[in-house]
């Protein structure tokens, strides 16, 4: 039989096995549980770390003065005794309320009656929401269900009697490695007791998967962890063969994996799987990338978490490509991996990695860092010898990024402006919010602008915007650039940052997460914190004023029927051809007795929706001139003319128009060879793609 408790200990740091019975075996209800407080930093007030406890007697929160195995004391001299738990609360922008409540774990158990019987993993835990000025706690409770003999986990989340609590997940706590062991030898001995064999379990990952994997593979849970990396050698026809090629039995799957993946690793790595899976991760990795000495490999096979910020666990090996990659965030390992070449070349191994085992084991990779490998590996060739010679010296630093972000805004300059079209939902992001406004980019050629308004890579998203990928939002206050905002999917908030990617000021904060919500916008990052139910009221009598104008370019044919003569812009009079040559509309059948006095008045009476154009090509406007020869030259909504249409286009271009020049000349060369009318509609169609494509429509 197995009943065995675990307290948190704060003089050793650690769980630890509890060896006084009232509290090991007592109902959780009846135990004297003190929540201990500890308030994540303030995002905008750092080094504000305290620990602190809640005072009945004094009616606030106290800090903790010292601190010892189930006894606190306050900076007041109050005493706290029983059952320790510390709740992290991540707090408001001043500290006057909790953004998010935290879990504070007392007491975890472990229970079996007999070999084969379900083996119970308890945990007793506080839900805990608290400001400066008092807690309100939820007792709560959580348990596994291990049964060995039908190779399953029950998860149960319960309420207790006393408690009032809702929507608990398992997730909001982690699973202590003495728990983990504790229960995994439990899990061993049934295992001797089922099949005569104790399997041996080194893995240096505790968790409650990992527990989950004993159960799939008792000789080797280590495979179960490479179920994605090898997950194209164990696909047949659409259907998952993985237990066909790791058998349950197999008790030396690393013999498998080396044939599978042709390799013929030193002996060390045989080793290092034994404790981490991921180590055969890291060794592929590093054979991709031409790595020869294994002394520098060694100390990277015991890491198990990620690669400078990205999960090992999202890698799998393309038998295709004959390459490690992933899915998620495909375009990061890119840029990763470019830039780790680039200095395996320039600096050899020892320096790279050296590099790289920092960035895995303790920092990981910053967003500023990342938008600098980013725009290294997509402008590589473009950039000055004294940037890369900063780069290779320095790495991505926040200088570094800065000379980058400089460099990459000057030569976009030079690309081509291309109007960026909005729909109807995407439109009404640009508002005014107080003394805020949200501005919708018009054209590619504001990007560079913004990149060295925000001193950032947003100069580098011009594909992504053309091809409606992303959506970019910045927001001014008066002539100041405040925050540059980033949606994706069309409503979700992926980025939101100041300048130099900083995080964004309480008050910005604040507006943004407001017009967030107004806009129906989904937050996907942290860089929006959301705001109390007290800040929100602030915003109770706030207007929200749309700023967006619609240019020509995205306006209805009814729309641009109500534009006064005195408001026609550029632009105007192609639009109007546009969507009358794509409309239904059909010219009107004209009586054989009825005469017009000229060419206008015709046009007019068969086409009365293109009388706007008709009348400024009759006065002279250039665009207006062109567009009537384009009309006769398709032949769509009025008949097809030639000779009127070559007219037409020559005098536009006669005052100017290059553009009418062009086509004047293209048509003078259709009519020279003679163009058949099939040709001339798929030369129609290529002309509008070019133009949707043009104003960004796809």
């Amino acid at each position: 039989m197995l009943d065995v408790a675990f307290t948190y200990n704060y003089e050793e740091g650690k769980w630890i096995r509890c060896t006084d019975t009232e509290l090991a075996k007592k109902e959780i209800e009846d135990i004297p549980c003190v929540p201990l407080i500890n308030y994540i930093s303030n995002p905008y007030r750092p080094n504000t770390n305290s620990k602190f406890v809640f005072c009945p007697k004094h009616g606030v929160m106290e800090r903790i003065e010292s601190i010892s195995n189930n006894r606190a004391v306050s900076e007041n001299g109050c005493c706290f005794e029983g059952l320790l738990g510390f709740a992290e609360i991540t707090i408001g922008y001043d500290g006057y309320y909790a953004i998010s409540p935290g879990f504070a774990p007392f007491r975890w158990r472990i229970y079996q009656s007999a070999p084969l019987k379900y083996i119970n993993i308890a945990c007793d835990v506080l839900k805990v929401n608290a400001d400066i000025n008092h807690v309100v706690t939820k007792l709560m409770s959580f348990s596994l269900a291990v049964d060995i003999v039908k190779d399953k986990i029950f998860i149960s989340k319960c309420k207790l009697p006393k408690s009032n609590i809702n929507n608990w997940t398992e997730t909001d706590i982690e699973i202590p490695d003495v728990v983990v062991e504790t229960a995994m030898e439990a899990m061993r001995e049934c295992t001797l007791y089922k099949t005569g064999i104790k399997p041996s379990v080194l893995c240096q990952i505790k968790n409650k998967t990992t527990l989950m994997a004993y159960l799939e593979r008792p000789f080797d849970v280590n495979i179960v962890f490479l179920k994605q990396f090898f997950r194209e050698f164990t696909t047949r026809d659409g259907e998952d063969i993985f237990d066909e090629v790791f058998t349950r039995e197999e008790k030396n799957n690393y013999r498998i994996i080396c044939d599978l993946l042709k390799i013929k690793p030193p002996k060390s790595l045989r080793k290092a799987y034994a404790f981490n899976p991921y180590a055969i991760v890291w060794y592929m990795i590093f054979k991709q990338w031409g790595i020869k000495d294994i002394n520098y490999m060694h100390k990277f096979f015991y890491l198990d978490d990620s690669i400078a910020s990205m999960y090992l666990k999202r890698f799998y090996f393309d038998k295709e490509a004959n390459q490690v990659t992933r899915d998620y965030s495909l375009k990061n390992w890119e840029a990763l991996e470019y830039y780790c070449h680039w200095v395996l070349e320039q600096k050899g191994e020892k320096r790279m990695l050296k590099w790289l085992y920092r960035v895995s084991l303790e920092t990981g990779l910053n967003r500023l860092q990342w938008d600098a490998l980013l725009a290294f590996h997509d402008y590589h060739n473009q950039l000055s010898e004294e940037v890369k010679t900063r780069l290779l010296k320095d790495g991505p630093t926040v200088y570094v990024h800065d000379a980058i972000s400089t460099e990459v805004t000057a030569f976009m300059e030079n690309w081509r402006s291309t109007k960026i079209n909005y729909n109807e939902t995407e439109q009404s992001y640009s508002c005014r919010i107080k003394e805020y406004e949200f501005r919708l980019l018009p054209n590619t050629g504001m990007l560079p602008k913004l990149g060295a308004a925000f001193n950032n890579c947003v100069a580098t998203y011009r594909d992504r915007i053309i091809r409606h990928q992303s959506v970019i939002v910045y927001v001014m206050n008066s002539d100041d650039y405040m925050a540059c905002i980033e949606i994706k999917k069309g409503c979700h908030i992926t980025q939101a940052l100041g300048k130099y990617n900083s995080r964004l000021n309480r008050e910005v904060n604040n507006v943004c997460y407001y017009w967030a919500k107004h806009s129906n916008l989904v937050i996907d990052v942290d860089d929006i914190l959301p705001i109390s139910p007290e800040e929100l009221k602030e915003f109770d009598d706030v207007r929200v004023e749309p700023i967006y104008v619609k240019s020509v370019h995205e306006m209805s044919l009814e729309e641009l029927k109500n534009i006064p003569e005195n408001k026609i812009c550029e632009g105007y009079y192609l639009r109007l051809e546009y969507l009358l040559s794509s409309s239904t509309i059909c010219p009107a059948p004209v009586p054989s007795e009825m005469e017009f006095s000229d060419e206008i008045s015709r046009l007019t009476f068969l086409l009365p929706e293109g009388e706007p154009i008709f009348k400024a090509a009759d006065n002279g406007n250039s665009e207006a001139m062109m567009v009537l020869g384009l009309m006769y030259f398709k032949g769509h909504v009025i008949e097809r003319d030639f000779d009127q249409a070559l007219k037409w286009l020559n005098m536009s271009a006669d005052v100017g128009n290059k553009e009418a020049a062009k086509k004047a000349e293209q048509l003078q060369n259709y009519i020279e060879t003679g163009i058949t009318n099939r040709e001339l509609e798929i030369l129609d169609a290529l002309s509008n793609l070019r133009r949707l494509l043009a104003a960004g429509a796809y």
